[in-house]
């Protein structure tokens, strides 16, 4: 409920993983390496001082010990399919318990604004976006101007640590010796009144930032638009509302779990940029590295590539008539 159906598939997958490859494990070093090891090896052949003796080809051709394989083999599989079945019953489960408790989500009925454009008459961003909204849309029902509160974050960051010091303060009479000590040695000398001063201090600070004349001045062109209806969200998500693409761009309001706040602070037009950034980096990477290996492993394997395909003779061929 807290992270997502899919953060909760990803770990069962690793689990899946974990459990599939112990089991194989455990199968392979307790069964099938003493059955490889103790036997005779082919016949007409040498025992094998490398670890070959621990592979299946130390087993003879039509030796008994084949079916040990053939055993194990099974087993896996039929482990791995009970796996399956029991992952997918449960992820079945756990989907169907996801769907009846969102049946009615906030974030279905909401949709994200952004490259909202200032109001010529106030100066602010959020008369735009009720004019906007409430004209077009019958099923229009409020929104929610986002706000740069990075220093308030700062501050509420600073009073808590301020809180703890003035609890660990108070708290020195009752700790032990040893305690006692490991607070006089780690911690300089804290006057609880000034302490306690300076953390109303902060807390006034917040409550001034916290102001309505205050927000207002730190607006971010950013804004939740509730409707009434999931039709209408959806529509007005997946329209464009403005004449200039990189105004008023809706899409679909993100889970409150799977929201990065500071994110939405940075303009949709950067984000697109830092989008193709990544993208032709990836790629320069992608191609800069496969061409590079692809010519080393061609080098190394030039023997199987000449076995497997006779046409790659002809580069050997126009190396020697060069030299």
């Amino acid at each position: 409920r807290r992270h997502g159906l899919d953060a909760l598939a990803v770990i069962r997958l690793f689990k899946l993983g974990i459990h599939c490859f112990s089991v194989c494990s455990i199968v392979g070093v307790l069964i099938l390496a003493p059955v490889n090891y103790t036997s005779a090896g082919p016949s007409g052949t040498k025992r094998p001082n490398s670890m070959e003796i621990f592979t299946v080809s130390n087993v003879p051709k039509g030796s008994d010990r084949l079916w040990v394989h053939f055993s194990c083999l099974c087993f896996i599989s039929f482990y791995v399919v009970y796996l399956l079945h029991k992952e997918y019953k449960e992820m079945s489960h756990k989907r169907i318990e996801r769907l009846k408790y969102h049946r009615k989500r906030p974030d279905q009925f909401t949709i994200l604004v952004q490259g909202i454009p200032v109001c010529a008459d106030h100066g602010i961003y959020g008369c735009n976006v009720d004019h906007f909204f409430s004209k077009h849309y019958q099923t229009y029902q409020s929104y929610q101007i986002l706000h740069d509160n990075g220093n308030i974050e700062s501050l509420q960051k600073l009073a808590s640590s301020l809180e703890k010091q003035i609890e660990r303060k108070r708290d020195t009479r009752r700790c032990n010796f040893w305690q006692w000590i490991w607070f006089k040695f780690t911690s300089g000398p804290i006057d609880a009144r000034s302490q306690e001063q300076k953390l109303k201090e902060v807390h006034h600070s917040i409550r001034i930032l916290q102001c309505k004349n205050m927000l207002k001045q730190k607006e971010l062109p950013v804004a939740f638009v509730s409707f009434k209806s999931r039709l209408e969200a959806a529509q007005a998500a997946e329209t464009q509302q403005h004449v200039n693409p990189l105004s008023l761009v809706t899409r679909y309001a993100p889970e409150p779990t799977e929201t990065i706040w500071s994110n939405l602070a940075i303009p949709f037009y950067r984000l697109a940029a830092y989008k193709l950034g990544v993208f032709i980096a990836a790629f320069l990477l992608t191609v800069f590295f496969t061409i590079p290996v692809t010519a080393v492993q061609g080098i190394v394997q030039f023997e199987k590539i000449e076995k497997w395909f006779p046409p790659a003779r002809a580069v050997q061929l126009m190396l020697v008539a060069e030299t």
